[in-house]
């Protein structure tokens, strides 16, 4: 499965049968891949691929000098289509219930919490838990023909808090009741005007789009992405950490070599310390 991941990618042990994970090597750095594998059933996820996705961010976060973290379903006709239902009967009405439930919400929450910066590159479905998974990410790039709902509530199900708060927190209060309480798809233009996703790409745009992208933000300095990354997501601004990030960046070899290159004119070469 590892043929799957991009060329020079190095896999690494996922943790679960549906998810393939690896590091790319580039220039003066590594990128993170994760693929979720099930395209003949839209690449839904099941108790063991919820419950690998916390570990594996952590793994991520461990790895020197990784500087984007690139989510993406296999298949080409969806990121994921939510939970895997034919898991639902037996294992949401019996003892691991409760474990399926605590799994899809680490998963959100670790790749929430995530050091890195986070990019879902989403063609088509992108529903459910799916999106819950999008929605923790920081950037979300979807091609033309994508579409995005949370049927929750055609399942009777409650969506997960935390995914829910994400949710409202890019699009609004009021536009995430309706997402949720119509259980309707939304397409890209809707998607892209609400908030919903960062931007679009036609779909023979879409793979030129999403290299170019990584290349943006891999080119960039490690820690000043990761300091930046943190003030956002945590507006204390006088907090000791902030200042600590803050610091270390001004301490840091790469802050050198960006004012080096600054004035010599040339590409900096970023080694994330």
């Amino acid at each position: 499965m590892s043929d799957l991941l991009p060329p020079y990618t190095q896999a690494i042990d996922s943790g679960a049968k549906r998810l393939i994970a690896g590091t790319q090597k580039i220039d003066n750095g590594i990128i993170g891949h994760v693929l979720f594998n099930l395209p003949e059933k839209h690449n839904v996820i099941d108790l063991e691929g919820w419950q690998a996705i916390a570990p594996l961010m952590q793994k991520f976060a461990e790895i020197e000098n990784i500087r984007l973290l690139v989510f993406r379903g296999v298949g080409g006709k969806a990121f994921v289509a939510g939970a895997d239902v034919t898991q639902f009967e037996e294992v949401l009405s019996g003892p691991e219930g409760t474990d399926f439930d605590h799994a899809t919400i680490a998963a959100f929450d670790a790749i929430a919490a995530c050091p890195i910066p986070t990019l879902a590159a989403i063609e088509g479905y992108c529903i459910g838990g799916g999106l819950g998974l999008a929605a923790a990410c920081d950037l979300r790039l979807a091609r033309a023909d994508s579409r995005f709902g949370i049927p929750a509530g055609k399942l009777g199900l409650a969506y997960p808090a935390n995914a829910t708060h994400q949710l409202a927190q890019l699009v609004g209060v009021s536009e995430a009741k309706r997402i949720i309480f119509t259980a309707a798809n939304l397409n890209v233009d809707e998607a892209l005007n609400n908030g919903l996703i960062t931007l679009a790409a036609t779909i023979e745009d879409f793979e030129p789009a999403l290299t170019e992208l990584v290349a943006q933000i891999s080119a960039n300095a490690p820690m000043s992405l990761q300091a930046s990354k943190f003030i956002l997501d945590n507006p204390q601004a006088d907090s000791a950490e902030t200042k600590k990030r803050l610091a270390d960046c001004l301490a840091s070899a790469d802050y050198k070599e960006g004012r080096r290159a600054f004035a010599d004119k040339r590409k900096p070469q970023f080694r994330g310390s």
